[in-house]
């Protein structure tokens, strides 16, 4: 096993419980059952356009476009793009004035995520990045999957008014990838701790933003 794959294994046992808690999140359940009120689903819309808004894939681009492994860093600016276009189809689906979108005002807990990832593309390591985007992957895309179900039983959506989330849960494991970009940044002096410390946080950070959207629901 590569030096790589043992220190990805290493940061996944490290950040086990909390993607127990993920995997396990009462909101995402709530959705999942129909339990969640519109108010909180128009909050998780907002939101997420708000995230999505202020991407950071220029600066990805900048750091890393060229990279031999570049896809566990990048979604492509299409994606990303289309991604905003879709959560602006769901708020209108789910009964929410998508001019709202724009000037919505997310809770600190809501943009801690995308707050640290512009962080981690700015100043991390490629290995902090690749680690912690594949095993955070991972987790967001079992939520989405739950959360497209939810959608399509409970709220009346059709399967193609949920392609945020399919887009997501469809994405392949890509810790093949990123285990390589750890042994390569390895080798140019990436300090291990600091790779755990981005999966750590970066999932931290994943489940700040389910639990505030727990407490907005009620939950």
């Amino acid at each position: 096993m590569s030096e790589g794959l043992q220190l990805l294994n290493r940061a996944r046992a490290a950040t086990a419980e909390t993607e127990s808690r993920l995997r396990g999140h009462p909101f995402v359940t709530a959705v999942e059952q129909g339990h969640v009120d519109l108010a909180a689903l128009h909050c998780f819309c907002g939101s997420q356009y708000q995230m999505w808004k202020s991407n950071s894939t220029a600066v990805s681009m900048a750091r890393f476009e060229n990279h031999p492994y570049r896809d566990v860093f990048l979604t492509s600016p299409d994606f990303e793009v289309g991604a905003a276009h879709e959560m602006v189809a769901l708020a209108r689906r789910l009964g929410m004035d998508p001019t709202v979108l724009e000037t919505f005002e997310p809770a600190a807990e809501l943009f801690g995520y995308a707050a640290y990832k512009a962080w981690l593309i700015c100043f991390g390591s490629a290995a902090e990045m690749a680690c912690a985007r594949a095993l955070n992957l991972s987790a967001w895309g079992y939520n989405c999957a739950k959360f497209s179900h939810g959608l399509q039983t409970h709220y009346g959506l059709a399967p193609d008014e949920t392609h945020f989330f399919d887009a997501f849960s469809g994405l392949q494991e890509l810790q093949s990838m990123a285990a390589k970009v750890i042994d390569d940044d390895l080798q140019h002096g990436a300090e291990p701790f600091m790779i755990v410390r981005a999966a750590r946080l970066m999932q931290s950070y994943e489940l700040m933003f389910w639990d505030e959207m727990g407490r907005q629901a009620d939950l």
